[in-house]
């Protein structure tokens, strides 16, 4: 009985570590990035920003996957460059940037 508790428990956490190990390789979708990055532009905007004021374009830059800018009603701009699994990069140096 009390091997079969062991067992089963190890099973579990071999379940959990496996599905931790699938979420965390995951590559987000395009859209998934830019409305993360969307919804950090509305974080910081004023009054009458949108989501539909970003747009996303991909960079030269093998490094960086997306570039999303958002421009707000009042015309201040914001750029976030994403690199290959989502996260924020540093700006490229060179003409793309």
């Amino acid at each position: 009985m009390a091997g079969r508790l062991v067992l089963a428990s190890l099973a579990l956490l071999c379940l959990a570590a496996a599905w931790l190990g699938l979420r965390a390789g995951r590559v987000p979708s395009e859209t998934e990035i830019i409305d993360r990055y969307a919804a950090q532009y509305l974080e910081r905007a004023g009054a009458g920003a949108r989501a539909t004021d970003c747009v996303a374009r991909p960079h030269s830059d093998r490094a960086v996957r997306l570039v999303v800018t958002c421009a707000a009603p009042d015309g201040t701009r914001a750029i976030f460059f994403a690199g290959r699994r989502g996260q924020p990069v540093p700006p490229p140096a060179g003409p793309d940037a």
